[in-house]
């Protein structure tokens, strides 16, 4: 199988680091770039055309939901799923209506991340544990 290229689009450097980490343990993802804030991403994956994008939606700039549209029309092959800190089931509606196929919300992450890339790569729509328990609740 070939790899999975992925961008990560995230301001801080930790959470770009600890989302690395996470994909580090499988040898198919590939990041071919880690990028800061929307504008720069946007700019980017028009050349980059990565299989995923991971994107918080607290950015500096314009919000990770504006982005998303964005990213849609520049890269449509792209595949978006959301990496953020928030848990709200209401944000995760937007973010999923702005064109993204996954949620994860950061705390998830290690356990959630590579499961939402492969459900996504498989076309079905993924949303973290912390989403669905809110939601039963």
């Amino acid at each position: 199988m070939s790899s999975i290229r992925i961008v990560i689009v995230d301001d801080h450097a930790a959470a770009r680091r600890g989302i690395r980490t996470v994909l580090t343990s499988s040898p198919q993802i590939e990041v071919i770039a880690e990028i800061r804030d929307a504008e720069s991403a946007i700019g980017a994956i028009h050349e980059l055309h990565p299989d995923i994008i991971l994107l918080d939606i607290s950015l500096p700039g314009i919000s990770g939901i504006e982005a998303a549209l964005a990213l849609r029309q520049n890269s449509p092959d792209s595949r978006i799923i959301f990496v953020s800190q928030h848990d709200s089931m209401l944000l995760a509606q937007d973010a999923l209506q702005a064109g993204a196929e996954g949620y994860v919300v950061k705390s998830d992450a290690g356990r959630d991340l590579l499961s939402a890339i492969k459900a996504v790569r498989e076309g079905r729509t993924f949303l973290s544990r912390t989403l669905l328990a809110n939601r039963v609740s």
